[in-house]
């Protein structure tokens, strides 16, 4: 299978529906083999998500949706 990535991802630190490690889990379960969490106006969620990444094995790339 093709490996993808999503630059666009949000997580509850704003508006998303998954914590930023269970936004990875889900990550980890599809071809993603990278993505970038993106929640508006907070970096808050990144440090989570990337110390899941780290142990799951997916890439995290730190974003931010500015309103």
């Amino acid at each position: 299978m093709m490996p993808f990535i999503d630059l666009h991802a949000h997580t509850t630190a704003s508006d998303g529906t998954l914590s930023p490690t269970e936004l990875v889990e889900l990550a980890a379960r599809t071809p993603l083999v990278a993505i970038a969490v993106t929640d508006h106006d907070t970096v808050d969620g990144y440090a989570e998500a990337a110390a899941a990444g780290a142990r799951l094995g997916v890439e995290v790339v730190p974003g931010i949706e500015i309103s």
